[in-house]
């Protein structure tokens, strides 16, 4: 178990993502699991997932790729879930949180 009093730098946290991705835990478990703040823990995450997305390969389009799974028609009563890399899932949406979905969208472009 670690202790996040007197390790709070990039080095630290870095090597506790990248700990987490390899470790196949949820994200609260890792937390739990080593004493973390969950809150700075999702930062920090988020800080280099972005960090590396940025310095990684770009887009030329600014698109992404879209797997389309063949399935029956959608009915009202059916949710939408979006994945994304690093684990990340958004699911419920509806025509009611439509407006949200398409902020989310500006800010992941």
């Amino acid at each position: 178990m670690t202790s996040t009093n007197s390790n709070t730098g990039d080095d630290f946290w870095r090597q506790h993502v990248a700990q987490w991705q390899a470790s196949g835990l949820s994200q609260a478990g890792y937390c739990r699991h080593h004493e973390l703040t969950a809150h700075q823990f999702s930062y920090w995450k988020c800080k280099f997932l972005t960090m590396s997305e940025t310095v990684g390969p770009k887009l030329a389009s600014g698109f992404t790729r879209v797997q389309v799974v063949a399935k029956p028609l959608a009915t009202s009563d059916q949710k939408l879930s979006l994945f994304f890399r690093g684990g990340i899932q958004v699911t419920g949406i509806t025509q009611d949180n439509m407006a949200l979905l398409k902020q989310l969208i500006e800010v992941l472009r």
